[in-house]
């Protein structure tokens, strides 16, 4: 590794370190669970928090199935007494898609409104009904639960998603499988759930009926929310399309009723018949009908988490990029401040897990290279990003730390290093079956070395170090470097290209996981040993070489 990433690396570490210092006693809190009568933040299940304008850090979690709440006005430093929720116990869900929802409505002269909402598990086979209740007086005690799906079914009822509008009316939506019921009764199949919601216009007191919005809906995916105009929300769930691809769609529904047709946020050719258990995140673009994206997904035409970017009026998701090819890589959340746009996500390489952000400045068009927060080696809840006063925090559980709030403020005073090539970075490109057909196009006329390598190859190593002593000698050396490792491992490679000064040049790296397609593509007669050249003449024939160029070589090729 350079010095020159070898310290921006070490940066990275300080800053992690610092973010988990105001944490530093957790641990200890986190071995005290062993009691279930310690009823703590750092002891319960699937936490959700919210922050107010003044700082307040309310968190609502699972214990002995009661849902408690507790706030903290010291920054996550340390928490109030928890508050009981739920008078009766019951079974709530708490896996890290299907957790409870908190929202605190502040208005002038009110006291907070705190509404809570979850999923409960009932009798049956993937039932569950949804559960509301709220606090009128500031979070001291709560009205009694209760049930706001209104079809009586014991059926599903699940993953709901909370929303509150400017204007105050407060949605609940989630997926419902009474369609389903009605079709069984029919003799007719259905595929999945739906998609349903509901309204109250007087801070929770009573909710309208219940309204569909989209049949045949995945039936295990977070909805994602935000909002349309003041009194409408947005949503992006998981939708099962011709019965068999599992992509994603987006609509917009108000307090009227009505129920817009839903446009397809993305298109990934995921064909599974399963649960994928990652449901999609989104923000809002200013006031404007259009948003941010990210999902999760493993199509044949997209692997990993996406970024994509959405208007409504257009019904076309655009700037999709992938953010993290890995395969440990899950559950995007989406913050924007002070206009940049940040995504969160956490990765597990094996041994730990990353909880890791990428930045853009441009409203989704470049992002930096990922930055690491913080890591844990035993098991963890999704991340989640809160919005507040001073910017947006992360919510994360571990169960060796127990609960982390992270303001992302410092965090966010570190310099972008945005995905260009200089002295501390590569620029590193996907390269996919039309990629060399666009390198011949470029440089029509002209000779090139195309060189592929790979980072396990010794003899490619050597073979860049002389490429990397001709290119100090001939900053416009004519030399198309492709890896052929996957681009997920973008950063290791952009350490030996900045080892043999080869970081100041685009490069290319094989970002298809059929990589035998790929090489087929460039020479179907390649068997895939490495180092492997082709000379192309000013015609563009190609001259084949197995094993390393000598600098002798490439220079009576290219007339050096």
């Amino acid at each position: 590794m350079s010095v020159s990433r070898s310290t921006r690396l070490l940066a990275l570490v300080t800053l992690a370190l610092g973010l988990w210092s105001a944490t530093s006693a957790l641990p200890a809190a986190a071995q005290a669970c062993t009691n279930s009568a310690n009823i703590s933040i750092h002891c319960g299940e699937a936490p959700n928090a919210w922050q107010t304008a003044d700082g307040r850090i309310w968190v609502v979690f699972v214990q002995n199935q009661i849902a408690w709440l507790v706030h903290s006005d010291d920054n996550g430093a340390s928490y109030s007494e928890p508050v009981r929720i739920n008078a009766v116990p019951e079974a709530i869900e708490v896996n890290g898609e299907n957790r409870p929802k908190i929202i605190v409505d502040r208005r002038a002269g009110q006291n907070d409104v705190i509404y809570v909402s979850w999923t409960q598990k009932t009798e049956g086979m993937h039932t569950g009904d949804i559960r509301f209740t709220r606090s009128t007086d500031g979070g001291k005690s709560f009205e009694a639960v209760r049930t706001v799906n209104d079809d009586g079914l014991l059926t599903s009822h699940r993953f709901d998603s909370l929303f509150l509008t400017e204007s105050g009316h407060l949605y609940l939506t989630w997926l419902d499988k009474r369609e389903l019921e009605a079709a069984a009764t029919r003799g007719q199949s259905y595929d999945g759930s739906a998609v349903f919601y509901t309204v109250s216009s007087d801070q929770g007191a009573s909710f309208a009926p219940n309204r569909k919005v989209a049949d045949n809906s995945c039936e295990c995916c977070r909805i994602a929310v935000a909002p349309y105009g003041k009194d409408g929300m947005a949503m992006m769930w998981r939708q099962i399309f011709d019965g068999t691809t599992r992509d994603h769609a987006i609509a917009w529904v108000g307090p009227d009723g009505a129920a817009p047709a839903f446009s397809r946020a993305s298109e990934d050719d995921w064909k599974i018949n399963a649960c994928p258990h990652h449901g999609p995140a989104m923000v809002q673009q200013g006031d404007e009908a259009a948003y941010h994206l990210s999902w999760f997904s493993a199509g044949n035409l997209h692997k990993g988490i996406y970024y994509g970017f959405h208007r409504l009026s257009e019904g076309q998701t655009i700037q999709v990029k992938q953010i993290d090819g890995s395969a440990g890589a899950a559950h995007p959340q989406l913050a924007i401040w002070h206009h940049e746009l940040l995504l969160v996500w956490k990765r597990f390489d094996g041994v730990k897990t990353d909880l890791l952000m990428v930045r853009s400045l441009d409203e989704g068009k470049n992002w930096s290279e990922p930055q690491v927060l913080a890591s844990t080696s035993d098991a963890s809840d999704h991340p989640l990003l809160i919005q507040g006063p001073n910017g947006p925090s992360v919510s994360w559980m571990t169960r060796a730390e127990g609960y982390l709030w992270m303001p992302l403020a410092d965090a966010l005073k570190v310099t972008l290093h945005h995905h260009h090539a200089d002295d501390d970075s590569a620029d590193i490109q996907p390269f996919m079956a039309d990629t060399l057909a666009a390198l011949k196009a470029e440089r029509a006329g002209k000779p090139f070395v195309l060189a592929l390598w790979s980072l396990d190859c010794p003899p490619c190593m050597a073979e860049l170090q002389m490429l990397g002593k001709l290119k100090a000698e001939n900053p416009d050396l004519p030399v198309v470097l492709v890896s052929t490792d996957n681009i997920s491992q973008r950063e290791d490679a952009t350490d030996y290209l900045i080892e043999f000064g080869l970081n100041r040049m685009t490069s290319w790296m094989f970002a298809d996981a059929f990589a035998e397609r790929l090489r087929f593509t460039i020479d179907p007669q390649w068997y895939g040993e490495l180092p492997r050249s082709y000379l192309f003449d000013a015609d563009h024939q190609a001259h084949a070489h197995s094993g390393m160029m000598s600098e002798q070589m490439v220079r009576e090729w290219l007339g050096m």
